[in-house]
């Protein structure tokens, strides 16, 4: 059962891109404006205001540091068209994952989905982390559970 002639274009997207192949892209989607700010500026507007939600879209069991910004919550990218709606419909959201590679799609949906995203963390972790802000360790043995996204 399931696929059996699947192919992996190596380079991914960007290379499709470099390459000029044809590509659909979501009008919607790319009209939406997502603001990236410095891991300092969304350190300060966490410390201005606590009830900012903060989501990472990384995969729960991806094989890097298993380091959170404290307080995040964690719903991977993979399932966030099935969780978002367990995000509360009012909050202020930042989204951030690893390096910034899918926190800006992440942003853009639940955008389209009619929720406040302040913006994403340019850099991601990885660059939290660089600058020496806080961080949790969070047991990388926690599976797929859709209220890891709740508040």
């Amino acid at each position: 059962m399931g696929y059996t002639n699947v192919f992996c274009f190596k380079g991914g997207i960007p290379e499709w891109r470099a390459f000029n192949y044809p590509m659909t892209v979501k009008e919607d989607y790319t009209a939406i404006k997502i603001n990236k700010l410095s891991p300092k500026q969304v350190y300060a507007l966490l410390q201005s205001d606590p009830t900012i939600y903060v989501l990472d879209v990384r995969p729960i069991d991806c094989s890097r540091e298993n380091i959170f910004i404290t307080g995040a919550k964690i719903c991977p990218m993979v399932y966030l068209d099935e969780w978002y709606h367990n995000i509360p419909k009012d909050a202020e959201i930042v989204v951030t994952d690893w390096t910034n590679k899918k926190a800006i799609l992440a942003a853009k949906f639940l955008s389209s989905k009619g929720y406040h995203v302040l913006c994403v963390l340019k850099g991601g972790i990885v660059r939290w982390r660089d600058e020496r802000l806080p961080v949790e360790h969070v047991d990388n043995s926690i599976t797929h559970d859709p209220s890891l996204c709740a508040d």
